[in-house]
């Protein structure tokens, strides 16, 4: 099996997994639980049983054990294969994968819940977490959009509609916004890709009065009631910036820079940065929340902190 090969090195097991050791077994309990109760209930197809009854995996099975199912999924969400390759490397058959690779993602998305690392996905949900957030005394947020290549549309309205002027390919978008401390608090609905960062802060969430706020410039003129807004200044048209404002955007730039690895961090799965081929079941709008919250639980499994320079 896969499971037992890769973990015997850990950095095999980091390239093709996207975690570690120790955080795929802090995983392992959350998913274990989730595998049961998903599949008690329904087939691994999505159908759902007739009634309930404790789930049995055989011995037969082409993925035979937890370990091996969830080490499955994780890879393919890693490195984004062919389902014929990706079928291969488990010695499956390409229908099996196909399978499950739809049903395993959902149950590590409901793993990813129950161990409390899912970002809110709507506002309301949002404005619960902020006011969490405020009891624990934090009051700095950072936002930033996120681009995903997908395939070109066979229609034309469609076409024009998820064409990115900037990235010069089809693509969707979602907005992020994280804590000081790197945490995702928040994956906004997914929009199509000529859609701009400002349209999307506008209509999809809003940040409560209280809060400081940083942002780069292409959220010019955002700027939500008694949220204190932190951000580069723009070059004058035709004029230079002073020593002392180039001095201020480099030490915004220093802390706003945390988005930019978060983001790097959960596009570590290449299945949010390459390509996304699956049309299934809303998977290219969901998979980001789950991407996201593998982020937050390899935090949650070994925490860091930063100095905030700005507050």
């Amino acid at each position: 099996m896969k499971y037992q090969e890769w973990q015997n090195k850990q950095n095999r097991f980091l390239a093709m997994t996207g975690v570690n050791i120790e955080v795929f077994n802090n995983l392992l309990p959350y998913f274990g639980d989730a595998h049961q109760e998903y599949l008690s209930r329904y087939h691994l197809t999505g159908k759902r049983r007739s009634g309930y009854r404790q789930y049995v995996m055989y011995k037969t099975s082409p993925l035979p054990c937890i370990e091996e199912r969830l080490a499955f999924i994780l890879s393919y969400i890693k490195l984004n294969p062919l389902q014929e390759h990706h079928a291969d490397l488990f010695d499956i058959e390409q229908k099996q994968c196909y399978e499950f690779v739809h049903g395993l993602r959902i149950i590590l998305h409901k793993a990813l819940e129950s161990a409390g690392c899912m970002p809110a996905q709507t506002d309301k949900e949002l404005q619960s977490r902020l006011s969490e957030f405020c009891k624990e005394g934090e009051k700095v947020l950072l936002h930033d959009g996120t681009e995903r290549e997908v395939p070109r549309p066979q229609d034309e309205d469609e076409q024009k509609e998820k064409y990115s002027g900037k990235k010069k390919k089809h693509t969707v978008k979602n907005a992020l916004i994280i804590s000081a401390a790197c945490t995702i608090l928040f994956v906004s609905p997914t929009f199509s890709g000529r859609v701009h960062d400002k349209t999307i802060a506008d209509t999809a969430y809003s940040i409560p009065s209280g809060f400081t706020l940083l942002q780069d410039s292409g959220y010019q003129g955002y700027a939500p009631s008694g949220v204190e807004i932190i951000q580069p200044q723009k070059k004058p048209k035709g004029k230079e910036l002073t020593k002392e404002q180039k001095d201020r955007n480099r030490e915004i730039s220093v802390d706003r820079v945390r988005i930019e690895h978060t983001i790097g961090s959960v596009k570590r799965a290449r299945i949010v940065k390459d390509e996304c081929r699956l049309r299934k079941g809303n998977f290219v709008e969901s998979i980001l929340a789950t991407c996201a919250a593998m982020h937050n639980f390899r935090i949650l499994t070994k925490p860091f902190e930063y100095k905030n320079k700005l507050t």
